[in-house]
């Protein structure tokens, strides 16, 4: 390209991932480390989002609309990076992100209030930090969901790439 200086490649060192590059198809590792970066950005998004709407909003449409967002944000980036060399059954994505944040609406809002029953009047980041606290069991769950029966692939595909 005209005015485009050439860009030397970066150069990895064996067995590391390389963080902007999608992980190998069988790379369980590399895929469990962007999944799990991912996660933590998308917790993280969340716990602050849901501090800024419960200044606004009461427990409940806090939780609804925080994880509404970042549920469907954190499925795009899963499926974009951990997830990019493995084949995509869209009906199973859709439904597993639907799964996924109805699971997180129910398990919020039982963090939520078992919170509430140990604390008589907790701040909205105690709510965030139990709401995060909560999400690595789901976190954990999601990801061997996505990587078994999100992005399987099937034994005719799998044979032509043994």
């Amino acid at each position: 390209m005209k005015g485009v200086a050439a860009r030397e490649p970066k150069t990895i060192a064996p067995g590391a991932v390389d963080p902007v590059r999608p992980a190998e198809r069988d790379d369980v590792v590399g895929q469990a480390v962007l999944f799990t970066v991912v996660g933590v950005l998308a917790t993280a998004a969340n716990a602050v989002l849901y501090v800024l709407l419960r200044g606004i909003f009461p427990v409940g449409a806090s939780n609804f609309c925080s994880l509404l967002i970042t549920t469907t944000a954190s499925s795009a980036a899963h499926r974009r990076f951990a997830f990019a060399a493995r084949d995509e059954h869209r009906g199973r994505m859709h439904l597993q992100t639907l799964a996924v944040f109805a699971f997180y609406c129910v398990s919020n809002n039982i963090a939520l209030g078992l919170l509430g029953l140990a604390v008589e009047d907790p701040s909205s980041v105690a709510e965030a930090a139990a709401v995060a606290a909560l999400s690595v069991i789901g976190g954990t769950t999601r990801f061997v969901v996505m990587r078994l029966w999100v992005f399987s692939r099937s034994a005719r595909h799998r044979a032509s790439w043994e």
